[in-house]
């Protein structure tokens, strides 16, 4: 019995050391599939992505055309023939006119264009000099609705008449006139309504010309006013005017309307039945603007006594043979001055 004990024991024995190396050798191969962890220290970061070339570009955005102004092509203007002598544009040929007064021009009657009726009236010595051109409104238009009809001694009429004696700059003017019939349905020379207007600077002497049923006048200071050939009223540029005042009573009418719109000077004076520049008050305007002028104030005009611009007697002669004197009279006078060319000086 103790030897069958002792056998049954060594089997035991046996029986559990090959079940723990059994154990052991299933283990193993378990251990080597388990990977060993890495140091911290050894694990390179990896690299960042960096942006591509075509996120670092501006992005483009689309946008609609946009909308320019169409501008017009500039239209030359057609030539006109200046073939009259009264036409053509020329230059003051000196300042100063004679004191004396003289009675050695003339006028005479010229067509313009047969077919458009268009006629003036030109002024010229008796060498041929043109110093002057005149033309009139007789009636049945708008400006003045009474026809002028001399049979009937109805004489309804407003003039235009362009002096500029010797062809010197000192007396280049206009003289305008209306004349309609008093109370009595008389015309008497006392009842004309004259009105006399220098233009500045004075660098033409005045020129007429018809050109497509047009009279069309430039006046000292190139600007220019276009009649209808035919009525003579006035139709376009820088010159407007407003129907004659037909009031029968001569205190209460008006002087003639018309209105001057260039960017130049003018000097004009008004009388009844008598020359303007003797004995009256003239205005003086300037167009362009007065820096110091306060608001709501008239400071673009002054007045001043008609005897400090005209001589008394004589010729009755402008007393500024030059634009320059007369913007130094100006300045002087009015605070305000000609209109300045490129080189600061009077033109």
């Amino acid at each position: 019995m103790p030897y069958v004990a002792a056998q049954i024991s060594m089997n035991l024995l046996r029986r559990y050391r090959f079940g723990a190396a059994l154990t052991s050798l299933l283990a193993m191969p378990i251990m080597a599939c388990q990977q060993t962890p890495v140091p911290s220290s050894l694990v390179a970061e990896a690299p960042q992505e960096s942006p591509s070339p075509e996120a670092t570009l501006p992005v483009e955005i689309a946008k609609l055309p946009e909308d320019k102004p169409e501008i017009a092509p500039k239209v030359a203007k057609p030539a006109i023939p200046r073939l009259l002598p009264e036409s053509i544009l020329a230059a003051p040929q000196k300042d100063l006119a004679s004191p004396r007064l003289q009675y050695d021009t003339m006028l005479s009657n010229r067509s313009g264009d047969a077919a458009q009726n268009s006629s003036w009236q030109y002024r010229h010595t008796r060498d041929g000099a043109i110093v002057g051109f005149e033309l009139s409104n007789h009636g049945g238009n708008r400006v003045l609705a009474p026809r002028r009809d001399a049979a009937k001694n109805q004489f309804f009429t407003r003039d235009f008449q362009f002096r500029f004696d010797e062809r010197a700059r000192q007396d280049i003017h206009l003289l305008v006139t209306d004349w309609v019939a008093s109370r009595d349905r008389q015309f008497r020379l006392s009842d004309l309504m004259n009105s006399l207007i220098l233009f500045f600077p004075r660098s033409f002497l005045p020129a007429i010309v018809n050109f497509n049923g047009r009279n069309i006048i430039t006046l000292p200071t190139g600007e220019e006013v276009e009649f209808d050939a035919h009525t003579h009223e006035i139709i376009a540029g820088v010159l407007s005017e407003a129907p004659v005042d037909l009031n029968p009573d001569r205190s209460r009418r008006s002087y003639p309307a018309i209105s001057y719109s260039g960017t130049g000077v003018i000097v004009r004076a008004n009388a009844r039945g008598s020359d303007p520049r003797l004995g009256t008050t003239a205005t003086i305007t300037t167009a362009e603007p007065i820096p110091a002028c306060l608001k709501d104030t008239p400071c673009n005009h002054c007045q001043v006594p008609s005897r400090e611009l005209w001589d008394q007697s004589g010729a009755v002669r402008f007393k500024f043979a030059t634009d320059r004197d007369f913007d130094r009279y100006l300045i002087a006078r009015c605070q305000f001055g000609l209109p300045k060319s490129a080189t600061g000086q009077a033109r």
